[in-house]
């Protein structure tokens, strides 16, 4: 089947759903001009997230204000990462926003060259199915756990409420458990509580979308790098002229091009996200020599918010390190070129192959590649040990009482 998919196209609803969480305001975003993507500072998009970070922004300085007064400790220090990671985020996604336009004219005046003949007959990628078959899994799970989480409030609260003979409403004493730094400075409003569960939702929606992100990402990528591993397969063991390597070397490097652009422009986003996965993961997992209790609903929410960020980051590398695979598999097809089709150009372009990384980056302290797998499970495994050295879990007693 012929290919026709462009970037901008497939991921066009993904990006409109994140910005009803006023992530990415660009206008036009489903537009089948490309064109007319703008970003424009006098828009309804920027001024609702603008006023998006500005209720972020309020309630971390509420956050502070809180524990500047009741002390800081290792688990509402968390709290403050998460706020500040929520921030970054969004500004973050202002700062691709205002190049959006630039970036995916770029994208796609590049894509061109694979969407004709003869890279427009290989094998079909399906890039816009695979995209949203990714970010729906993902974004599903993330709509589980945060639906676990918020149940683990209602209950702990509850059960705070009846044994210690709180003498408050159900909605408050869950609005005292959630926000206690807002507790703390603004008495309770059952007119408060709609708003107050939505700017929840903005702050929980950027962690999980952030890694969709950078996954449609790859997935685009990925598709072109498969339709220039597929052209150079095709060719498998024949002698082809010196025209032929030219442009598919040619075309290589417009992808690599691309890949810099990308690379830097979302640099600071891949950053944050794998900082921020696997701090939260060391944090769970610290927690998980703690015993947590014998609640089933405690129990629950904690193991599969562990086990959704352990499996959601990895399958962030897995699919973004999918271009860095085809590299390597176009490497291996030069070396099976016949001697007698072995040019200039074959030998150029074997050594661009080999000389550089094919990858995303986290601003260069790392490359999105199939063995940051292991270097991260490495990490966790020493960060296991070197804790269960440290803490006595004979002295760690199990919290049935709340009060």
């Amino acid at each position: 089947m012929p290919q026709g998919e462009t970037f901008y196209r497939a991921c066009s609803l993904v990006l409109f759903i994140s910005q009803l969480y006023a992530l990415l305001p660009v206008c036009n975003v489903r537009s089948a001009d490309i064109n007319q993507i703008k970003f424009k500072w006098l828009s309804v998009r920027v001024f609702y997230s603008a006023l998006i970070m500005l209720l972020n922004f309020g309630e971390f300085i509420a956050v502070l204000y809180y524990i500047s007064h009741t002390g800081i400790n290792f688990h509402n220090s968390s709290t403050i990462a998460l706020y500040i990671v929520c921030l970054l985020e969004h500004v973050f996604f202002w700062r691709l926003a205002y190049n959006w336009q630039s970036i995916m004219s770029h994208w796609y005046h590049v894509e061109q060259l694979f969407l004709s003949v003869p890279y427009r007959f290989c094998d079909e990628y399906r890039m816009k199915r695979r995209i949203n078959i990714v970010v729906a899994t993902v974004m599903l799970s993330a709509l589980v756990e945060h639906f676990l989480l918020l149940s683990n409030s209602l209950h702990l609260s509850n059960l705070e409420r009846t044994q210690c003979h709180i003498n408050v409403s159900y909605l408050e004493s869950v609005y005292k458990w959630e926000r206690p730094h807002l507790h703390y400075i603004l008495p309770y409003s059952i007119w408060f509580m709609p708003l107050l569960e939505w700017i929840n939702e903005t702050i929980a929606y950027p962690r999980a979308f952030t890694d969709c992100f950078i996954m449609c990402i790859g997935i685009g990528l990925a598709a072109r790098f498969h339709q220039l591993h597929g052209r150079i397969a095709a060719v498998h063991h024949k002698l082809m002229p010196a025209v032929f390597w030219t442009e598919v070397r040619e075309h290589y490097l417009a992808l690599k091009r691309l890949v810099r652009v990308l690379d830097n422009a979302i640099a600071p986003l891949i950053l944050l996200a794998f900082g921020n996965n696997m701090s939260f993961i060391c944090f769970q997992l610290f927690n998980s020599f703690k015993n947590i209790g014998v609640d089933l609903i405690v129990m629950l929410a904690f193991w599969y918010s562990l086990i959704f960020a352990v499996l959601r980051t990895s399958l962030t590398i897995f699919v973004t390190s999918s271009m860095n695979d085809y590299e390597l598999k176009i490497i291996s097809l030069l070396r099976d070129v016949p001697a007698k089709a072995w040019t200039t150009e074959v030998q150029r372009f074997s050594e661009q192959l080999g000389n550089d990384i094919t990858a995303l980056s986290g601003s260069g302290f790392f490359f999105i590649t199939r063995q940051l797998v292991l270097a991260m499970g490495t990490t966790i495994i020493t960060y296991e040990l070197m804790i269960s050295d440290v803490i006595n879990q004979a002295t760690i007693r199990q919290r049935t009482v709340y009060c």
